[in-house]
């Protein structure tokens, strides 16, 4: 499977992290990610990628990111094939690569996409036992940054479940008919408040992780967990949250 790094030209400190943390990995392509402060948001509107509705709570960082990652779902879409996606901030799993693709080949044919981590600073919703319980998890995201060394080395042993809230896309493998579906889904960027039972509350559109949450139920969507890969998540240098 393609394994597919999202990363800004303007960036290369990020990208030299990116290669420091994970170069057990073996072969990772490189794709320059779609840079915000470039985009014309009325040239997007014209292009019915975007409503012009959902530009206030869109940053130009998120827009460039919805962009890059909608950009890879047309080329798993184009190429019939599937892709991981990683942003540049991912730390993953020393034994990532095996670990994903066996638990892969377990689903059914028709998968559409797995998450492999998410943000640890709010809620990760799943369905436990199918039909029984839905799981709601909360995590401590201080200590994981202090752990990065023993998550990347622990014996990990997760299971997929039906995923149906996490915000983040710090890495996620997508099908070729998961893009498609995603990508009707989410074109044009539009509002589209999603409700989160872990916040009691609806949360505006304000990135593409967003829009994919309010898919997640219908679709053949799976999360690995425990997690495969973590982000440290540090809102203080994201490029998606920047003005």
């Amino acid at each position: 499977m393609l394994l597919a790094l999202l990363n800004l030209d303007r960036s290369p400190d990020r990208l030299a992290e990116f290669v420091r943390v994970n170069g057990h990995l073996g072969t990772v392509t490189r794709f320059a990610a779609v840079d915000g402060r470039t985009l014309d948001p009325q040239i997007l509107v014209a292009q019915r990628l975007v409503e012009p509705a959902v530009l206030p709570t869109y940053t130009p960082g998120a827009l460039g990111a919805a962009c890059s990652h909608l950009g890879l779902w047309a080329k798993a879409v184009e190429e019939a094939r599937a892709i991981t996606v990683c942003e540049d901030d991912a730390i993953l799993h020393r034994q990532f690569p095996a670990l994903a693709d066996g638990l892969i080949a377990t689903l059914p044919p028709d998968w559409d996409v797995v998450l492999w981590g998410w943000n640890f600073d709010s809620y990760l919703q799943f369905d436990l036992l199918a039909g029984v319980s839905t799981c709601l998890a909360a995590f401590n995201q201080a200590t994981m940054r202090g752990g990065i060394d023993a998550f990347q080395n622990h014996a990990a042993a997760p299971r997929l479940f039906r995923l149906l809230r996490a915000f983040g896309t710090a890495c996620y493998s997508i099908s070729p008919k998961g893009a498609a579906i995603l990508r009707s889904h989410c074109i044009p960027l539009r509002p589209m408040p999603v409700w989160f039972d872990g916040l009691n509350r609806e949360i505006p559109n304000t990135g593409l992780d967003i829009m994919m949450n309010a898919a997640y139920p219908s679709i053949q969507a799976y999360v690995g967990f425990p997690p495969l890969a973590i982000t440290e998540n540090r809102h203080e240098i994201s490029t998606i949250l920047s003005p």
